[in-house]
């Protein structure tokens, strides 16, 4: 399958942050939408890649909204690099809820839910552990919570980039293969100029805050959220969803994990199975 492929047109948007900072996306705009779905997409990648998923959730009459993020697909700034995370966190995810607003014929009020994908994840769990009464709903997939642990000599390195240059994208090192085990995915992704393998020394260590906060404040949880996660996945460890879950309140969190599944659910062999759990149990909240 391809990600960036869809019938139904999204709208390209361009959405002001702050005066510094304006970022492009896309909106899906579903006929007669019950909820309005943003999404954060994950490190190396953007918007575009959403399409198909946008598709499936139009279709089920759920508005979809993507913006790129700082440093990533037609965001600005360095590739890789975010600025601050904690304002990308509390001013740019609500911005695409505003940001879609503005799209003709489309409603100004509807029920909003977060998806985020691994790092994308951690953002959307983050947002809504600091913002519960923004959201009906949050969701991950395959959140970065908990990955493989750096060595020390390449942590002593990035400590002396943040002091020096902070804001330098340096290799991430992801397995592109990884990603997904349908050929046509890897293809697209090492086709796609807007896809990238840079992180900076700022967004590594703010995102490394990020989901440690996250992981800590589990337990704060008043937001209903949905973890899915590919239990084959060696880009991000599937025991960081499983942690949030254990610690968040009871019955605040539903956990589906993927048996051989990789890292990008919604672009794996396993992705009808993953479009009809996030539809089946958003279609559930949104009928309470």
């Amino acid at each position: 399958m391809n990600p960036a492929s869809s019938s139904i047109a999204g709208t390209r948007i361009a959405v002001r942050v702050d005066r510094a900072l304006t970022l492009p996306g896309r909106v899906w705009a579903a006929e007669s939408p019950r909820a309005l779905v943003a999404i954060c997409h994950g490190l190396g990648e953007h918007s575009g890649r959403y399409a198909a998923l946008a598709e499936d959730l139009a279709r089920a009459h759920l508005s979809v909204v993507v913006l790129d993020l700082p440093g990533h697909g037609e965001g600005p700034g360095p590739r890789g690099d975010v600025r601050s995370w904690t304002k990308l966190r509390d001013a740019g995810v609500p911005a695409m809820f505003t940001g879609a607003c503005g799209v003709p014929g489309h409603p100004g009020s509807l029920p909003r839910v977060l998806f985020g994908h691994s790092m994308g994840g951690v953002l959307a769990l983050d947002f809504a552990l600091q913002h519960p009464r923004e959201l009906l709903a949050v969701v991950s997939s395959s959140a970065g919570l908990r990955s493989t642990a750096a060595p020390w000599w390449k942590l002593t390195l990035a400590n002396m980039a943040r002091a020096i240059s902070p804001s330098t994208g340096f290799p991430h090192g992801l397995d592109e293969n990884s990603m997904s085990r349908d050929p046509e995915v890897l293809s697209a992704r090492a086709k796609d100029p807007l896809v990238h393998d840079r992180i900076s020394p700022r967004l590594y260590f703010e995102f490394n805050e990020a989901r440690q906060r996250v992981l800590n404040r589990a337990h704060r949880l008043a937001v209903p959220a949905l973890l899915l996660h590919g239990e084959a996945d060696r880009v991000t460890d599937p025991r960081g969803s499983l942690q949030f879950s254990d610690a968040a309140p009871h019955g605040m969190v539903r956990l589906i994990t993927y048996q051989d599944a990789f890292h990008e659910l919604f672009n794996d062999t396993c992705r009808a199975a993953a479009v009809t759990d996030l539809i089946g149990w958003l279609d559930a909240l949104l009928v309470v």
